[in-house]
């Protein structure tokens, strides 16, 4: 199951098209050329960046992925990374990026 994030960073994808495509994967349809920034699957690392539609993938039908980026091509997925990377430090002081994101979330969804 796909969980869109609220502080959703969104690059080279139009905004009419962002809706299509997030309904498109939560029904689980393939998309073309569209990449989703996710939690990293190893601790070690600040983000991932995948094809949206390796998450048709039986291995990920039965987890759930918290999506904080989307985009429109590979080269726009790292431009995105490094955006989030950035804001994160500039925010922060440190490259935690999920922690970070999270306590976004968590500050919009309280109406502050």
């Amino acid at each position: 199951m796909v969980v869109w994030k609220e502080a959703l960073y969104v690059a080279g994808i139009p905004e009419k098209r962002q809706k299509r495509i997030m309904k498109a994967i939560g029904k689980k349809r393939p998309v073309k050329d569209v990449y989703l920034l996710t939690a990293p699957s190893n601790e070690s690392n600040c983000l991932e960046y995948v094809k949206a539609n390796q998450l048709l993938q039986p291995y990920y039908r039965k987890k759930e992925i918290a999506v904080y980026g989307l985009a429109g091509s590979e080269g726009a997925a790292q431009e995105l990374a490094a955006a989030m990377l950035c804001d994160t430090y500039m925010a922060t002081g440190e490259f935690r990026v999920i922690p970070h994101l999270e306590q976004k979330c968590g500050k919009a969804g309280d109406g502050s």
